[in-house]
């Protein structure tokens, strides 16, 4: 399955990796997201969230830090868990707007709020 992490690109990082046990030395790029919602009661909450991914994105996603981006992801589910790996075969989009503005959602009265049980 592939989904997609949206938010503002926030950072873009070339990183270093030694294996230990080889001594081989990889190179990533990490990137740094940020997404702007709402809790439950309507009061803002920022979630940021910060993925490996190959070398490769650092040269195509350097500029446009700042901007609104959609990362795509390929979801597996394997005997460990669920794991998820960037998916090269789909672009990373840039987007004009956050399609996932919650601006324009009122805050509820707390009389209001829905308690779970």
């Amino acid at each position: 399955m592939t989904t997609h992490l949206i938010g503002q690109l926030m950072e873009v990082k070339p990183t270093e990796y030694t294996d230990k046990k080889t001594d081989k030395v990889s190179y990533n790029t990490e990137l740094t997201v940020m997404f702007e919602g709402l809790d439950e009661e309507g009061y803002r909450k920022i979630s940021v969230e910060t993925v490996s991914t190959d070398e490769d994105y650092y040269e195509e996603l350097k500029d446009r830090i700042g901007q609104t981006v959609a990362l795509p992801y390929l979801i597996k589910v394997t005997q460990y868990g669920v794991q998820a790996y960037p998916d090269k075969s789909m672009p990373v989009l840039t987007l004009e707007k956050n399609p996932l503005d919650y601006t324009k959602f009122k805050r509820l009265p707390k009389s209001e709020v829905v308690k779970k049980p």
